[in-house]
């Protein structure tokens, strides 16, 4: 992708190019208010410049006010912050200015303009990526193997329709052969608040991680045959009354395979009974109150996401799951430099009886991970992990790249900062593992300190150093591009 090539530039050129800008000054001042009621004020109008691809509807539709709103003098400049933070974290714009004014009717009586400019939506781009949980895992276990990378390209469009859409196409070979389609339109209905997407992946790969033996993943491998393959299809529905708060609910299918050494001699429990198949529907309801201010690298608000999946709905008789998790984070500015956050994640199994290999992954995947524990893994039917951090920014600026740049969205690249502090805690619960994994059914706890890189709006990389309980430590990188 692009972004990445940019990233790039920038860790080159950062130092040169640099200079200091007021990026985080979006609101612009108000004009002429010394005679505005002392109560509330109207917006009477609402101006859109600059928008080419992005219809208005869309625009106004995640605004935090409308035209008519009477907002409290007070809150005037929150009102417009607010409305800022929702705009950007649409993923539309590469960058957004408000301002506003008195009209010609009198004080009190507010146009405010918003003069935004679209970020690029098309990326045909190709893919490079690591088929293993992590690069720091990749680096060391896995010799930085390029047989564990996956390759080949994905065609995504953003605002396909101008209606926040997004259409995306791949093929990718290497380590995993996949095949994705996926369509999402948030906007179904006039009122906005009903969306649909559809997804459809296949994927096969000649090795597959089919156990775990002393926190670590084991892997059998077959350069003639495909040794694992899985066929994905989901229709999900959202309900978005107010601009926050979100309710969705999806239906899928899901039919995996593997080779019959894996279900028959290495891990007859992989999919249960020495199958080397399963097949099983499954129903999801996600709940999500979403009031951060950045959602890739959040400074105030919170988060709260709450899930209930049942997979087997009695159909193929093949799975009967059924998990329940709660994802909590929440953010206190301490001051215009300084802030503190803090969260919690878990997961429990209500059906209490042994699952599926890959559907019994608790830390270490994913967004589930703890600082100090990149290399190793913990499975169990149930999970809960802490965490709290302390953030100082250091610096923060924005880069013109001028004419080494010819696409005016990655023109200009904000970029900031930070010193971080970490402490994670983690403990997972597996009734059924072997006993060489001894990370299970144990208190964890892994701290780091380290830099953040933020650019653009929602682009973070880390380096970090961390140590666990077990006193092992080393530097780290971590990266959410959020492509």
């Amino acid at each position: 992708m692009m972004r990445i090539a940019f990233l790039l530039v920038l860790l080159f050129c950062l130092p040169a190019l640099g200079r200091s800008a007021d990026v985080g000054a979006a609101v612009q001042h108000p004009v002429g208010l010394a005679f505005a009621p002392p109560d509330t004020v109207l917006v009477a109008d609402i101006i859109l410049l600059g928008h080419k691809r992005t219809r208005s509807s869309v625009i106004f539709r995640e605004m935090t006010f409308g035209k008519g709103a009477r907002i409290p003098t007070g809150q005037l400049e929150e009102e417009m912050a607010a409305t800022y933070s929702a705009l950007m974290n649409t993923g539309l714009f590469a960058s957004l200015e408000i301002s506003y004014a008195d009209t010609l009717l009198g004080p009190g009586r507010l146009t405010v303009t918003l003069n935004i400019r679209e970020t690029w939506y098309l990326y045909p781009v190709p893919v490079f990526s690591l088929a293993d949980r992590n690069f720091n895992f990749w680096w060391r276990d896995q010799n930085r193997s390029l047989d564990r990378v996956n390759v080949g390209a994905k065609l995504t469009y953003y605002n396909f329709s101008g209606r926040r859409d997004r259409l995306k196409l791949g093929y990718t070979t290497g380590y995993t052969e996949q095949y994705e389609a996926a369509y999402r339109l948030p906007y179904l209905n006039r009122q906005g608040n009903l969306g649909v997407e559809f997804r459809f992946n296949f994927l096969r790969r000649r090795e597959q991680n089919y156990a775990t033996a002393d926190n670590q993943q084991l892997f059998y491998r077959d350069p003639d045959n495909f040794v694992y393959r899985r066929t994905d299809l989901d229709l999900s529905f959202t309900y978005r009354r107010k601009l926050y708060v979100s309710h969705r609910l999806q239906m899928g299918y899901r039919d995996s395979g593997i080779a019959d050494t894996i279900a028959r001699v290495l891990n007859p429990a992989f999919f249960g009974n020495g199958s080397g198949s399963l097949e099983f529907f499954r129903l999801e309801y996600r709940y999500i109150n979403d009031r951060r201010d950045v959602r890739n690298y959040p400074w105030k608000g919170y988060y709260l996401e709450t899930s209930l999946v049942k997979e087997g709905l009695g159909i193929t008789g093949e799975r009967s799951g059924l998990t329940g998790g709660v994802n909590f984070s929440k953010f206190w500015p301490l001051s215009e430099k300084l802030a503190l956050n803090a969260g919690l994640a878990t997961k429990y199994s209500f059906i209490r009886s042994q699952q599926p290999f890959l559907e019994n992954r608790a830390i270490g995947f994913e967004n589930n991970s703890l600082v100090g524990y990149q290399f190793y893994v913990v499975d169990g039917l149930d999970m809960a992990i802490w965490r709290v951090g302390l953030r100082r920014q250091l610096l923060k600026g924005k880069t013109d790249l001028g004419k080494l740049v010819f696409i005016d969205a990655f023109r200009y690249i904000p970029y900031r900062i930070l010193f971080a502090l970490q402490l994670n805690q983690g403990y997972a619960n597996a009734p059924f593992i072997e006993a060489s994994n001894q990370l299970n059914n144990r208190l964890l706890t892994g701290g780091s300190v380290g830099l953040d890189l933020v650019l653009f709006y929602d682009m973070v990389g880390s380096i970090q150093y961390n140590r666990n309980h077990l006193g092992e430590d080393g530097i780290f990188l971590a990266l959410n591009l959020n492509f």
